[in-house]
């Protein structure tokens, strides 16, 4: 189980109001809206050993098995409506997640070059390390914003279905990370930098320091919606907007911008 004892810092630090630790539950994002509609309000954290019905962007099922993850979701709630921009925390987390990710693995004398996948999946060696959904519930004039994080951290092998495209820490280090050491980098590079979001001029260079770890950047991807409405294939991923959005460069070099929860992204010849 994840110790409560070595996360008491993020109480400490103002970073989570609560903590909830669980050995096992439906998804964490689930517990996180149960706070929600409880009358909570603050920041939590919730982890759990086992996910039984994890999720992932687009509906797919998110595999957590038991005691080989980081399964955990962060609740930040009473939010008000329009004083941020709601859609661009899916990458300020995705960021987050991979340069905590390159900074404990660097600690640990351990090279894990993670990349992202936009808009966030981390991905290390063409392989996915850690997915994240990002959730916000609106209640009256404010909301409450769940990001839910699953990073593979224990796994040997995996399912020869996704054995190409799914890896973990222990598999690309040699070593078992200290995962409370990772949440709590996660967490507080999270609050650094959505505390710099919020200053117009620091906000700024977000795009460019995301677009520096875009593993698709100005390479070839093939863009696929509910809608199939994308006949100009493969397109060029040539960064984001201060809003997220993903910039694409169509054959005849013109530039559109596409939503994360609108469309998905992958490579040419495969997952990147």
């Amino acid at each position: 189980m994840v110790d409560e004892n070595a996360l008491h810092q993020l109480n400490d630090e103002g970073l989570a109001d609560k903590i909830i630790i669980l050995e096992e539950t439906t998804s964490t994002n689930d517990i996180a809206k149960s706070l929600v509609r409880g009358g909570f309000r603050g920041k939590a954290l919730i982890t759990a050993e086992l996910q039984t019905a994890g999720r992932g962007r687009m509906g797919r099922n998110w595999s957590s098995p038991k005691g080989t993850g980081i399964w955990m979701s962060y609740l930040i709630s009473g939010i008000e409506i329009g004083s941020e921009n709601i859609s661009f925390n899916t990458l300020l987390a995705g960021l987050s997640v991979a340069e905590s990710l390159r900074e404990y693995a660097a600690a640990d004398c351990v090279d894990l070059p993670c990349l992202i996948k936009w808009p966030n999946d981390i991905v290390v060696n063409g392989r996915k390390i850690c997915g994240i959904l990002t959730e916000f519930i609106t209640e009256a004039d404010t909301g409450s914003m769940i990001i839910g994080i699953g990073i593979n951290t224990g796994q040997e092998s995996f399912p020869e279905e996704i054995a190409d495209k799914a890896t973990s820490y222990l598999i690309e280090t040699g070593t078992r990370p200290i995962r409370e050491e990772i949440i709590k980098r996660i967490i507080g590079k999270y609050n650094e930098i959505h505390k710099n979001f919020e200053d117009p001029d620091m906000a700024k260079k977000i795009p460019d320091r995301y677009a520096g770890m875009m593993v698709n950047l100005d390479k070839e991807v093939i863009l696929t919606s509910a809608n199939g409405d994308f006949p100009d294939n493969p397109y060029i991923a040539r960064g984001i907007t201060e809003q997220g959005d993903l910039i694409v460069e169509d054959r005849f070099g013109r530039r559109t911008k596409v939503t994360s929860g609108e469309v998905s992204v992958r490579g040419v010849l495969g997952y990147v």
